[in-house]
């Protein structure tokens, strides 16, 4: 057995084993999951192009071989369950770390209940620690994924909407009035470019995914135009000169009557709402053209940009309806090494903070494990485990995964209190300092698809 073989083949009884995919089952999984995960009145062929495109070894992170499967030698070895670990990085303000994102989780309706998806979760998880990530977070069915110590605590989507209204795409196909900004498709060289104002475009967000080289090419120019992988971005210059004013990320998924808006940032010196304006004006009037001959007509704008991005400031008064997000499940196996390595934006925050300086311990207890931060004058230095006195030692109290709500500023520490009365501050020190260690604040995490 391979050292990175994660304890796998395993014979699970009853004819079915458990081993890592190969490029050979790419066709029967594309199918599988084609099956298992389309919608009853629709088939959604992307998943056959994202399962291949994820196993044909030129996507930057993942492979066959992070694909999980469950065969059953009794039906000729057909695939009956199947989930996949992709590897990305995403940062905590300025602190980079490593993500584990299972994906595409699916078991044939008659193999379920039989414990095969928390098999293949232990050995992603594995082969996501070993790669040295302190975190892993999937999207999915609400509840469930609790049960793999998972915690929905991370904002997944979230928008805005504008209508295309008829008045409205008439009006625009009317109007003459001069443009100052014009728009073009991002090409190669504009990557340098396109990482500065992603940064803009996340400048508020606690979480951001990081992108290399290497992901920005794949996105927009390798990733298979048919998935939700795929990005779409335009720089936006100003007519006069050419300039670089911003740029603005736009799936174009006309079968369902919506351009999606998920990226967007304004070049210093230029105005955000005059930019949101223009490409507001800009699809009214392609969506005039387009709505002559659609079988499915376009009939809104989607600002799919979380609960707080600043274009929703600058649109105030044009967006017309809010859509509250969903959550990430996240999983922090060690929440003891992701607090250490978030150290530096922790000392930030007290340093900044009306507890600058501070020296003393804070004991978090967990109810079925605790941790202890020392602090020594501003400085955290030590985060180590300790053996509570009775049930009620600690200065903090946070039942279940609750405590990721705080830490990934999903939610307050009033708030908790408010839905959890056995998640508590009982300390003065504690309740203020947990306050300025962890607050509140949105993420709006660029979505993998």
């Amino acid at each position: 057995m391979n050292d990175d073989s994660f304890g796998l083949p395993q014979n699970l009884g009853d004819g079915l084993v458990l081993r890592w995919a190969e490029p050979s089952d790419a066709e029967e999984l594309a199918q599988f999951n084609l099956r298992i995960h389309s919608d009853e009145d629709e088939k959604e062929m992307f998943l056959v192009h994202w399962t291949k495109e994820l196993m044909a070894g030129q996507h930057p992170t993942t492979k066959a071989s992070d694909f999980t499967v469950v065969i059953d030698e009794n039906a000729g070895g057909k695939i009956v369950s199947s989930l996949n670990l992709i590897s990305q990085t995403w940062a905590y303000e300025d602190i980079p770390f490593g993500v584990g994102r299972p994906e595409l989780v699916g078991t044939d309706e008659q193999y379920r209940r039989r414990g095969l998806v928390r098999k293949q979760f232990a050995a992603v998880h594995a082969k996501s620690a070993a790669r040295g990530e302190l975190v892993q977070v999937i999207t999915g069915i609400p509840w469930y994924y609790r049960m793999y110590g998972y915690e929905m605590c991370v904002d997944l989507g979230g928008s805005r909407a504008y209508y295309l209204l008829p008045s409205r795409l008439r009006k625009a196909a009317e109007s003459t009035e001069a443009e100052k900004y014009q728009m073009r498709p991002a090409a190669p060289e504009d990557i340098p470019a396109l990482r500065e104002l992603y940064a803009r475009h996340g400048a508020g967000s606690l979480l951001s995914r990081v992108r290399d080289e290497a992901i920005w090419q794949h996105e927009l120019f390798h990733a298979h135009r048919d998935t939700h992988n795929a990005r779409f971005m335009y720089l936006i210059t100003a007519v006069a000169d050419n300039t670089l004013a911003g740029y603005v990320e736009i799936s174009p998924w006309h079968g369902r009557g919506v351009y999606f808006v998920r990226e967007m940032a304004a070049q210093p010196g230029h105005s955000l709402r005059a930019l949101a304006l223009f490409v507001i004006r800009h699809l009214e009037k392609e969506a005039a053209v387009v709505n002559q001959t659609a079988e499915k007509p376009m009939e809104r704008i989607s600002f799919e940009l979380g609960t707080a991005h600043p274009v929703y400031k600058a649109l105030l008064w044009e967006l017309e309806k809010q859509i509250p997000p969903y959550s990430y499940y996240v999983r922090v196996p060690d929440l003891a090494a992701f607090l250490q390595h978030i150290v530096p934006v922790l000392e930030r925050r007290l340093a900044e903070s009306v507890m600058a300086g501070h020296t003393g311990q804070l004991r978090l207890n967990f109810y079925h494990s605790q941790l202890a931060l020392d602090w020594e004058n501003g400085r955290l230095v030590t985060i180590s485990p300790y053996q509570p006195k009775n049930f009620q030692d600690g200065h903090a109290f946070f039942p279940d995964q609750t405590f990721l709500q705080l830490l990934f500023g999903h939610r307050s520490l009033e708030e908790l209190r408010h839905s959890r009365v056995d998640c508590s501050a009982r300390h003065g020190d504690a309740a203020v300092l947990l306050d300025v260690l962890f607050p509140r604040r949105p993420s709006w995490v660029s979505p993998l698809g």
